[in-house]
């Protein structure tokens, strides 16, 4: 009898110490837009990084990076992933915070497609153009505009559309003359005789970045996730970096897409932690562009990173010395 008891002694003690184990977990909601700028929290969390650092992953998927944000905006994921120019138009209402670029991306990913015999820019006076209204890929487009001499707002039409496959039936269905489109819908286009391919974003874009993002609120509270979550995704550029092809395979089972196109995505992002001088640069000539065209008031700029969990998770990460605090 004195055995059993010692028997169910030690098993009640392991199932309490499992117990305990799974509660000292944190359950974080990272909100990603598939194998765009999220392949590096899909590589984090199936390699187990994530839970290597006590934490919980629970992976969401939208169809843009400012989708993401949104959501954490709303309170339905703790992390986004979004290109630059949208960030800065959201950081103005003083509720988001960075505490990290995670990629620098190649230009290139956004191509210009016209109806065929549509060139100049007297061609495209009072022509149509498909937006996603607030991504880069409007940046790109007003920028392209602005660069041939029109006003985005007066020479030519925006129309704005929910997704990248709502552009492209639009252009293919002739309710467009023209549109920044990027990758899967460039498939469906580029072997269309009606549509003549014009440029990509390289002729527009200086260097982009990619960034991590959080609330202020989140950041103030959990400091410490951020710095685990820091660590994982350093992990995770430290594997894609040994071996982008098989982080490709990993991200393209866990999401159902093709292999090829995921590591063509990986390759372009070029990830890598930092606050580094040149995409902060960038990031700042963004914003003075958006303040002096009069699409944001000016706000804070230096005060929108947060920059102690990243110098505390990556020590020797290039962090810009504008942001230091």
């Amino acid at each position: 009898m004195k055995s059993l008891l010692r028997k169910l002694a030690v098993l009640s003690i392991g199932f309490l110490s499992l117990s305990a184990q799974a509660q000292a977990e944190d359950t974080v909601r990272y909100a990603t837009d598939g194998y765009g700028l999220g392949a590096l929290i899909v590589v984090a969390s199936e390699n187990g990084y994530l839970k290597d650092e006590g934490i919980n992953p629970v992976i969401q998927t939208y169809s843009y990076g400012v989708d993401t944000v949104d959501a954490v905006l709303a309170g339905q994921a703790d992390f986004g992933v979004i290109m630059d120019f949208p960030i800065l138009t959201r950081f103005s209402a003083g509720k988001l915070t960075s505490p990290a670029i995670i990629g620098e991306p190649l230009p290139g990913w956004h191509k210009l497609y016209a109806h065929a015999g549509l060139k100049t820019a007297e061609d495209f006076k009072g022509k149509s153009f498909g937006v996603a209204t607030g991504t880069a890929q409007d940046f790109v487009t007003r920028r392209y505009l602005a660069q041939l001499g029109l006003d985005p707002d007066k020479d030519v039409k925006l129309i704005s559309f929910a997704d990248l496959f709502s552009i492209v039936g639009a252009l293919k269905g002739g309710q467009l003359d023209a549109a920044w489109i990027w990758g899967e819908g460039v498939d469906a286009v580029k072997d269309d005789s009606k549509f003549a391919f014009l440029a990509d974003d390289g002729v527009v874009t200086e260097t982009s970045s990619a960034l991590l993002v959080t609330t202020k609120e989140y950041d103030a509270a959990h400091h410490d996730i951020i710095v685990k979550t820091l660590k994982a995704l350093q992990k995770g550029t430290d594997a894609i970096g040994a071996d982008s092809a098989k982080a490709a395979e990993v991200v393209a089972n866990k999401l159902g897409a093709d292999v090829v196109k995921v590591k063509s995505a990986i390759d372009d992002n070029r990830y890598r932690l930092s606050f580094a001088a040149g995409p902060v640069a960038s990031l700042k000539s963004k914003y003075e562009f958006l303040v002096n065209s009069g699409k944001i008031e000016a706000y804070d700029f230096a005060a929108q990173f947060s920059t102690k969990p990243l110098a505390e998770a990556v020590p020797g990460a290039e962090i810009d010395g504008s942001l230091k605090k």
